[in-house]
Parts: structure tokens; C-alpha cells; sequence
């Protein structure tokens, strides 16, 4: 019924409470075996007003959100590490090979890095989860998730470590290639781990992003933190409480990174100790 027919609604309510009185709701229910105790209630039910103490509030209620809440931060930890690993390697071997690659190696991984950089994280989720199946690939969830998150930000880490590997300066190279090691040794033993003290920073704030962006994961069914604070919040409408306490989850869970990152890179400041 329409909001706007307030009339025939008290019409309809008229009718059905004069049935009820002179008991010929009683007599078609129980023809059809349908009268019983909770029918003859409702001709005395009021609705009751919601009141204040009555709405749920997850601040709280905290015992009863937050397992739920942690639970799905399992699953964001889980998949923002493993993607993490997975943008890592890929990245070193992309910027490898734009550094010291041939010609095709260096363009394909130019061309990666751009085109990765230049379009949109859910496009690629969308592409991945939903795209290749017509292609015949399926992947679960999970999968792609770390695929898509790991893909993607692996075209950031080989930026960052081509910036740390050229910060490096030539006549380590040359030093190295003067005590007979290969290029392949060279990187090894002396260019990349110099580099590395370079990119820490740029690498710790590209984990916290991702750590962040793996809430986008939602949208291929992966059930995370992000998607547990809406579940939750659809069904109390505590967007307030639940986000801060999912926010706060968020903050607990990648301030370490940063703390063991500034640890790491004051280890590794040998120049200045």
C-alpha cells in the first residue's frame, strides 16, 4: 500500500478489526487450520516503540562484535602478507629487467609497470575474478584476491626498487665487476643489499596501503574485516560504534609494520654509526 493512501488504510484496519470483533476471522482461519493462540493475540498487539536503550550499540556490546570483527581481520592479514610477497618478488624481477634486460624485457616491463599503475585496482579484482573464467581460468576467491592486490602493486615495488638500485652509485658496479664477480654476483652481494636500505621506507608505505586496499576484495565475495563491519552495520545500523572499532583493528594491526620498519632501516644505517 501506498504511503499516500492514509485513508484506505484506516479503512482496511476498520474492516479487519470489526471481523475480528464479531469472530468471522475466527471462523475462516479455523476452517483452513490456521487458528490458534498466536492469532487470537494479535487482536490485542501494539507495536512497540524503539527506544533508545533498546538499539543495538557495538561500543557496548563489544564482546559480541569484536571476535566477529577479528575473525575477518585474519583473513585481511592473510591476504594483504601473502600479496605483499608475491608484489616483492615480481617487483625486483620487473626492475631487473628494465634495468639489465634486453630490449623486449625492458619494454614489456615499462609497458607492465605503466599500464598496471594507470588503471584501476577494482577493474583489475573485476577482470581477474569474473574475466577470466570466460577465458576458461577459474579462480576462487581467495586467489584472486592475492593475485589481483600482489599484480598490482608489484608494478610500485619495481619503481621502488629501481629508484633504490640507481641510488646506488656506478662504481660499487664497477668495483664489484674489477673483483671479478659477475652482474649477477654483483647484484647480489653488494647493489641490492645497499638498495635496500633505500627503498625500506617506500616498501613499508606501499605494505600499510595495501593493507588498506585489500578492503576493495569485498566486491569477489571475500568475506574480510571491511565486509564484516558492513554485515554487522546493515543489521544494527552502528556505523559509528562498529567503525571505530574496525578502524581501530586496521590501525592496531599496521602501526607494527611501521615500528619494525623504522628498527630495520636504523640497523641498517652503517654510514651512520
Amino acid at each position: 500500500m501506498r504511503k499516500e493512501d492514509g485513508p484506505l488504510l484506516q479503512a482496511l484496519n476498520k474492516a479487519i478489526e470489526e471481523l475480528g470483533t464479531d469472530g468471522t476471522l475466527q471462523r475462516i482461519y479455523s476452517k483452513y487450520g490456521m487458528w490458534d493462540e498466536r492469532q487470537a493475540r494479535l487482536s490485542s498487539y501494539k507495536e512497540e516503540a524503539v527506544t533508545e536503550q533498546n538499539r543495538a550499540s557495538a561500543l557496548r556490546d563489544w564482546p559480541k562484535y569484536l571476535p566477529l570483527l577479528l575473525k575477518g581481520a585474519v583473513v585481511t592479514v592473510e591476504i594483504s602478507v601473502l600479496s605483499m610477497i608475491l608484489a616483492v618478488g615480481m617487483g625486483l624481477v620487473l626492475a631487473l629487467f628494465r634495468l639489465y634486460g634486453i630490449k623486449p624485457l625492458r619494454w614489456a616491463s615499462a609497458a607492465y609497470v605503466e599500464t598496471v599503475r594507470g588503471t584501476p585496482l577494482l577493474i583489475q579484482l573485476y577482470l581477474i575474478y569474473y574475466g577470466l573464467p570466460n577465458l576458461g581460468i577459474r579462480l576462487d576467491a581467495f586467489s584472486a584476491a592475492v593475485m589481483g592486490l600482489g599484480l598490482n602493486y608489484a608494478s610500485y615495488e619495481a619503481e621502488n626498487y629501481r629508484a633504490g638500485i640507481q641510488a646506488v652509485p656506478r662504481g660499487q658496479m664497477e668495483a664489484a665487476s674489477a673483483l671479478g664477480m659477475t652482474r649477477a654476483q654483483a647484484l647480489r652481494r653488494v647493489i641490492i643489499p645497499q638498495a635496500i636500505r633505500v627503498i625500506i621506507p617506500p616498501v613499508t608505505n606501499d605494505f600499510i596501503a595495501l593493507f588498506k586496499d585489500s578492503s576493495l576484495v569485498s566486491v569477489i565475495t571475500m568475506v574480510e574485516l571491511t565486509k564484516v563491519y558492513g554485515m554487522l552495520a546493515a543489521s544494527t545500523y552502528d556505523y559509528i560504534g562498529l567503525g571505530l572499532m574496525t578502524a581501530a583493528i586496521y590501525f592496531a594491526l599496521s602501526y607494527p609494520a611501521s615500528i619494525l620498519a623504522d628498527r630495520l632501516e636504523t640497523k641498517l644505517r652503517y654510514d651512520r654509526r
